[in-house]
């Protein structure tokens, strides 16, 4: 006879040592989950929706493992990926590791009791670092951009690194929107509907976004994953709202420029697509029918009227002016 834990979907049987189980909607995919850790599957119950164990399709099937006789203890170090066609290595402390098969796809992990128990590190680094492995693979593509959602539909704010997203993110956020990325947003497909997805990450803001938001004056820069020194904040700790999912209604590409203007000008769908897949990381040719998936769902999110919005203004303007482009584009 089994017992079900207090997280939703959690199986755990009395007598025999097996691994707990669950399974979760993470992306628009479904995640199962097997594993020795009450802590692992806490935090990604958090982090995805947890769904009831049935006979539906898995997407991802995930075993992980807990060795008590791996010592190591935070701050971890910075991960370390290598990839041979369809395998990927990634190792994120002395012992803890996952090894990721992309064409299973299947992923198998070991940690220590320390890093099992690291539910922020689970948050901010391992949980988005392993859907950035796997997307492609289970049909999910994150895409560079920002999203945020007004009266259940979403705006994607894209651009190259530095174009401000996530400053007008924050920015949007405080007037009217409720926040679901700023820097890296998943999408999905289903019946032919097309959803954008975020994880509860903190958002990433450069240093100088203290000028515009003296709130964050007492949050310290601190090295990001890719050595970026950056502000991490929680928006929900200063009133910002979350929306976990939302089907994307406009497009707007962020360019700066030196002129203190701020002007709207329409492209095609076509240029559209080759600003985002510019972006695509290569695929090894084992795999190489998944970039298909990739595509189609890129043709998706730019099926719409696509804008580019350059400005040399502050923050709090453009914000003004994308909500009046929201409500006036209906």
């Amino acid at each position: 006879m089994k017992t079900h834990d207090s997280v939703r979907g959690v199986q755990q049987p009395d007598k025999l040592n097996l691994p707990m189980r669950a399974q979760f909607l993470a992306a628009g995919s479904v995640w199962r989950v097997s594993c020795s850790s009450r802590e692992i599957l806490q935090v990604m119950g958090e982090a995805f929706q947890p769904l009831d164990q049935g006979d539906s399709h898995v997407d991802l099937d995930i075993s992980f493992r807990i060795d008590p006789t791996l010592c190591e203890t935070p701050p971890w170090p910075q991960p370390y990926f290598r990839g041979l066609d369809h395998m990927v290595y990634a190792a994120y402390g002395s012992g803890s590791s996952m090894l990721v098969d992309l064409q299973a796809p299947r992923v198998i992990g070991l940690f220590s009791v320390a890093m099992a128990q690291d539910s922020s590190y689970w948050r901010q680094v391992l949980l988005p670092v392993l859907l950035g492995i796997v997307g492609h693979a289970i049909s999910v593509t994150p895409l560079h951009c920002a999203c945020l959602v007004r009266n259940g539909h979403g705006l994607v704010l894209a651009g190259a690194s530095g174009a401000g997203k996530s400053t007008l993110a924050l920015c949007l956020s405080l007037n009217g929107f409720d926040y679901l990325s700023d820097d890296c947003t998943y999408f999905s497909r289903s019946d032919l509907h097309l959803h954008a997805w975020g994880l509860p990450v903190p958002m990433k803001l450069l240093p100088d976004a203290v000028r515009y938001f003296p709130q964050l004056s007492a949050s310290p820069a601190v090295p990001s994953l890719n050595g970026e020194m950056a502000i991490h904040l929680d928006p929900e700790t200063i009133g910002v709202s979350r929306a976990p999912s939302c089907e994307p209604r406009w497009l707007v590409f962020i360019e700066r420029t030196e002129k203190p203007v701020i002007e709207f000008s329409q492209i095609t769908s076509e240029e559209a697509a080759s600003r985002f897949v510019s972006n695509l990381e290569t695929l090894p040719p084992c795999i190489s029918g998944q970039r298909h998936h990739q595509l189609a769902t890129i043709n998706a999110v730019v099926d719409r009227e696509c804008w580019v919005l350059r400005h040399g203004v502050t923050p709090a303007v453009v914000a003004h002016r994308l909500l009046e482009f929201c409500e006036t584009r209906g």
